[in-house]
């Protein structure tokens, strides 16, 4: 069985799915947003520091705070609330949902 370390940088390992994503919930920390967009925690921290952050952030007293919708939107996948193609079709013509 391996140590509660290891087993966390096994999971850090495995690739970014939407499932992944969206499961993280409305929020997620600096350094897991950072993961998922690609880039180490300090590049990340630093950007933050600077406000240039790729998507919105919040300062929650130490701690910093990302939204999971502008990451989904930032890596062109749709938020679990977007009409579907299919119904954003039916809106532009008028018909009845």
């Amino acid at each position: 069985m391996p140590a509660t370390g290891e087993a966390s940088r096994c999971e850090e390992r495995q690739p970014w799915t939407v499932e992944r994503i969206r499961a993280l919930g409305p929020s997620t920390d600096l350094a897991t947003a950072a993961a998922v967009l690609g880039m180490s925690r300090s590049a990340a921290y630093k950007l933050a520091r600077r406000d240039a952050f790729p998507t919105p952030l919040y300062r929650v007293g130490a701690h910093y705070r990302v939204p999971t919708a502008p990451i989904l939107a930032m890596l062109h996948l749709p938020h679990p609330t977007d009409p579907g193609p299919d119904e954003r079709a039916a809106d532009d013509r008028g018909d009845p949902p």
